[in-house]
């Protein structure tokens, strides 16, 4: 079955919240004036002393350096091309998952014929588990599964429950941070493909799912390495401390309340649905949805679980992550860059511009940069995995300007 995974409502919620964004955006543009100067130009790479990262970063560095995002947007213009750009027209084949506790999700295999590939898919090609967006699904993943497919791996979106036009089988939407589905998931693409590797990459609220499978699973991941592609990283601090940019906080939490409406027969019972749909940020919509329904006295409470970044001190695997300082959802003050001069097997990239998982270049043609980096950097660690193996690894020399900062 061919996914064509966008709903009615889905759809009228994430045009209200382009429509927001565009007008916004175009305001600011005009404000500054086109040819006017970018506000912030700053490209860095943080990360721990080790060989993996020096490698990495010699390998990275050059794209970054490339990196020109698109002179015509701001941050908001960018942020409503998520929206507008089309995606690649990939298809998908889709897995529905049946969770232990009856509910389910699903796994949208995306399919190589619907790509002129040079060079068909091995059956022990790696495979890129993705993971979408806050009220997101496959559809808005098709150019990052293209990129994947072009790189040689087998992608495949998982959908979370509620997620992707499926009803709910129990009354029950995934925690925020709760990494239980996600590891069935991964259970179900490994009995799949017994012979290939795996890697996560995670978008947005995806990329703090993501990140909290790999910090609380350490060395017993399943996942080899991860990208994070517009983290959030500290939740509480980004939702409930008011680290995010107050109209985008708006629009979510609209985009939030549409994706309840659809579900709202199978969550009455559990949640409070008329205080969450007179919510006007998300921390409101949390309180009298997530944390009622999960049971948790207050959102310090919930988000003490839930929050990605709990148990960083287990991260085990490789991780890169990519974050714009000009992002008004996950924003810069939310950054932790400590953690990643003092860890040797994680690395940050930064860029001034590019807004929330959108990074577009290019003037009237866009693509988005970020999924070339991500698919980028997973080459080269499993060709810095190879080499390590046969032990012939040869480190080229790195500048002292590309590394650490």
């Amino acid at each position: 079955m061919l996914s064509t995974m966008a709903t009615a409502a889905s759809k009228e919620s994430y045009i209200m919240t382009a429509a927001a964004a565009l007008i916004s955006g175009c305001a600011l543009l005009a404000a500054r004036g086109v040819a006017g100067p970018r506000s912030v130009m700053t490209k860095r790479i943080v990360a721990g002393n080790s060989e993996l990262n020096e490698f990495m970063t010699s390998a990275l560095q050059p794209m970054l350096d490339r990196y020109t995002p698109t002179w015509w947007t701001n941050s908001h213009i960018q942020c409503v091309l998520t929206f507008l750009v089309p995606q690649s027209p990939v298809q998908y084949k889709r897995d529905v998952l049946t969770f232990k506790d009856g509910g389910q999700a699903s796994l949208d295999w995306a399919l190589e014929s619907s790509l002129n590939l040079d060079h068909p898919l091995k059956q022990d090609a790696p495979i890129a588990i993705i993971m979408h967006g806050l009220v997101g699904c496959s559809d808005s993943m098709r150019s990052l599964c293209a990129e994947a497919l072009a790189h040689g791996y087998r992608p495949v979106v998982f959908n979370k429950r509620g997620h992707g036009g499926m009803k709910l089988a129990t009354p029950k939407l995934q925690a925020f941070g709760c990494v239980q589905d996600l590891q069935e998931a991964i259970n179900h693409v490994e009995s799949a493909y017994p012979d290939s590797e795996l890697y996560g990459i995670g978008c947005s609220a995806g990329a703090g799912l993501l990140c909290s499978y790999l910090c609380e699973l350490g060395d017993k991941s399943r996942l080899r390495a991860g990208v994070l592609i517009s983290p959030g990283y500290n939740a509480f601090d980004l939702f409930c401390r008011g680290r995010i940019n107050p109209v985008y906080d708006f629009l979510m939490t609209f985009t939030l309340k549409s994706f309840l409406l659809r579900h709202k027969a199978e969550l009455a019972d559990v949640v409070d649905v008329p205080s969450a749909l007179r919510a006007t940020r998300i921390r409101e919509f949390d309180r009298h949805v997530y944390m009622k329904m999960h049971g948790y006295e207050d959102l310090e409470s919930y988000w003490q679980v839930n929050n990605p970044m709990r148990d960083v001190d287990n991260l085990s695997m490789p991780l890169l992550c990519i974050n714009a300082l000009d992002d008004p959802v996950c924003t810069k003050e939310t950054i932790p860059y400590h953690e990643f001069r003092r860890k040797p097997n994680a690395m940050l990239l930064t860029t001034g511009e590019g807004s929330h998982c959108a990074f577009f270049e290019g003037t009237f043609h866009l693509k988005s940069w970020c999924n070339e980096a991500a698919m980028t950097y997973l080459d080269r660690l499993r060709e810095f995995s190879a080499a390590s193996d046969s032990d012939s690894l040869s480190v080229p020399e790195i500048p002292t300007t590309a590394t650490t900062a």
